[in-house]
């Protein structure tokens, strides 16, 4: 149970499986709305002369919930941040390895992190039923509400602010969910971390359709092709843009809505998100809004 990247204090709080820490509950769950099982990965995945095996890779429905310490349940409705991770990678670890539930902790803001597993451990962008179905997002997310209120976590199934972000690999998925998600009015800020690799349409058109959205690009060396080209489809859309280096990384910058595009030349790849807790300042600095 300690797997999922909680401290050694951490413990099963219930029998129903969360684990408790200092910055909050967790629970790795089943959800049958999860975007894998899939029919688009039913034969696997090959990649530079490897078969990716259905069962292995493709049949996991884990979806991780992370409540913050100081959640305060709202009758109006729920916020959520929903994070998308990279390849060769599942949920346990990318809570871990990110450092994702004390960032949202530290961040301060009142919403409830969402990640579903996407291809388990493969090098993989596909997006399951959430990059094929329409719907399928805002599904989870009723999913989500529903067992979260079963559970007492909070007293309305109403969705409020959703924040949306990926690292790698995750674009893909993100950039559907903007498409065909059903939630994409929902959607207040999106958060890019180093994956502006393809679908640049989905952000775009996203960002387009209101002055009040925000998109932050954090990027290194890895996307900078990509991050120019999202910069071009922006411009010809009348969106607004703005691009800084990494030693102005501050909350004034990054919180003017429209397109922000933030380089930092010296974090790895694997880095842009927890070395210097990006994730959580610009949590810090969206639409969400903060607890005292």
């Amino acid at each position: 149970m300690l797997a999922v990247g909680m401290t050694s204090s951490a413990r099963a709080d219930d029998a129903n499986g969360w684990i408790t820490s200092a910055a909050g509950r967790t629970i790795l769950r089943a959800f049958a709305q999860a975007p894998f099982p899939y029919q688009s990965r039913a034969n696997g995945h090959s990649y530079e002369g490897k078969t990716y095996a259905f069962a292995q890779h493709y049949n996991d429905s884990t979806v991780a919930i992370f409540v913050p310490a100081g959640f305060s349940a709202q009758p109006s409705g729920t916020d959520f941040i929903v994070h998308f991770h990279g390849w060769n990678n599942h949920v346990a670890n990318v809570l871990q390895r990110y450092r994702l539930p004390e960032q949202v902790e530290a961040s301060r803001v009142n919403a409830i992190l969402v990640v579903p597993q996407g291809p388990y451990d493969s090098p993989d962008s596909d997006g399951g039923r959430l990059q094929h179905e329409p719907g399928a997002f805002a599904a989870l997310l009723q999913g989500v509400t529903t067992f979260l209120k079963e559970q007492n976590v909070i007293s309305s199934t109403r969705i409020g602010s959703i924040v949306l972000s990926a690292h790698s690999g995750g674009y893909r998925a993100l950039s559907n969910v903007l498409k065909i998600g059903g939630m994409s009015h929902a959607v207040a800020d999106v958060l890019l971390f180093d994956a502006a690799y393809s679908d640049l349409d989905g952000f775009a058109d996203w960002l387009a359709g209101a002055p009040s959205r925000r998109l932050v690009t954090i990027f290194t060396d890895d996307t900078i092709s990509g991050n120019v080209e999202l910069m071009t489809m922006l411009q010809k859309r009348n969106v607004k843009t703005s691009s800084i280096m990494q030693a102005d990384f501050a909350a004034p910058q990054l919180r003017v809505r429209g397109a922000t595009f933030a380089y930092t030349p010296t974090l790895p790849h694997d880095e842009t998100m927890q070395k210097f807790d990006y994730f959580s300042l610009c949590l810090t600095t969206s639409a969400l809004p903060t607890r005292p």
